[in-house]
């Protein structure tokens, strides 16, 4: 069985408050204990973090020593450009040439400390760039700042021989009710009109899900068009982005994405986007960790049981669901 790469956005591994209770449930949790729990639990192998929330030139250095002390690889570093009062409205595609350019060095900032760990993955996350209200942004003038800035990020890039892969994480909703390239689709528009062998998508299966999206269609689409770059797996029940451990809510659709990936010959990362709000992060991780492998099994099953021919008949639906059941029983026997 091939070993899958996993890594955890530590942002998820604190105490999280949440719009009814600011204050969270916990405790605060120090950024290199985050990263130290990663390391101590079985089955991970990197780990994902935001500057300058969780590392800054300051601390960097006590940040490697902790990664190298458990052998831990710092996956995906991006810039945050939607925690501060300066991206209220906007950053990459905000109105104000200023505020874009913040954002914009923001992310420069992240590109040269990810280079200094050799970092494959930056996201960048349009969270605060968007609407809320019908009409109240000229969506014309979004997408020419959007690409824009995107443009600038990338000759910056390339300028400095940075060898990171550059990923747009599409969200429908929250926190703005609308966020720019909200969907896969839109997210693959803007990486084809980008033309950049650097820059592609992240899908976050949560995201494609509260999109109402089906997973395989898109992870093909991405995969076809050679732009999936980076992947952060949650699980939810289709009506809020609740960052559940993967195939704990619908383990058939974790199966559809494992799938389409060991199709496509992905070699990739498997992060783990989630939010414990009221438990124990390790227990979370132990669970995605499981899940994955279990949803692994399966697919190596359904290779072997002849899935691929079964796939070339347009009739065998229920033959495929069927086998699909069977294999599962069998894993998990």
């Amino acid at each position: 069985m091939k070993e899958l790469k996993i890594s955890m956005g530590i942002w998820g591994i604190n105490n999280l408050p949440d719009r009814f209770n600011t204050r969270g449930f916990k405790d605060d949790i120090p950024v290199l204990d985050r990263i130290r729990l990663v390391g101590e639990t079985e089955g991970m192998d990197g780990f994902e973090l935001h500057l300058p929330t969780e590392i800054t030139t300051e601390t960097e250095a006590d940040v490697r020593r902790v990664m190298d002390d458990y052998n831990l690889s710092m996956v995906q570093l991006c810039g945050h450009t939607w925690t501060e009062r300066q991206f209220v409205n906007g950053a990459l595609a905000d109105h104000d040439p200023a505020i874009r350019a913040a954002a914009v060095d923001r992310v420069k900032e992240a590109l040269d400390m990810g280079a200094r760990f050799n970092v494959p993955i930056s996201v960048l996350w349009p969270a605060t760039d968007g609407s809320d209200f019908p009409l109240q942004s000229d969506y014309f003038a979004l997408y020419d700042y959007y690409v824009d800035s995107v443009q600038r990020i990338m000759e910056y890039l390339h300028a400095n021989n940075y060898t990171t892969k550059v990923c747009l994480e599409p969200k429908p909703f929250e926190p703005r009710s609308h966020i720019l390239y909200g969907t896969t689709g839109q997210a693959l528009s803007l990486a084809m009109e980008i033309n950049d062998p650097n820059f592609g998508i992240n899908i976050d299966v949560g995201h494609a899900m509260i999109a109402g999206e089906v997973l395989e269609d898109q992870f093909s689409l991405v995969l076809r068009a050679g732009k999936l770059f980076h992947t952060h797996f949650d699980d939810n029940d289709q009506q809020a982005d609740i960052d559940l451990p993967p195939g704990t809510v619908n383990f058939i659709r974790l199966v559809q994405c494992i799938y389409v990936l060991d199709q496509a010959g992905y070699d990739g990362w498997y992060g783990l986007d989630l939010f414990p709000y009221r438990d124990d992060p390790v227990k979370f991780m132990k669970l995605s960790v499981k899940n994955l492998r279990l949803a692994q099994s399966v697919v190596e099953l359904l290779n072997e049981r002849g899935l691929a021919e079964m796939r070339r008949q347009s009739g065998a639906g229920p033959e495929i669901s069927e086998l699909t059941m069977a294999c599962i029983r069998e894993a998990t026997a």
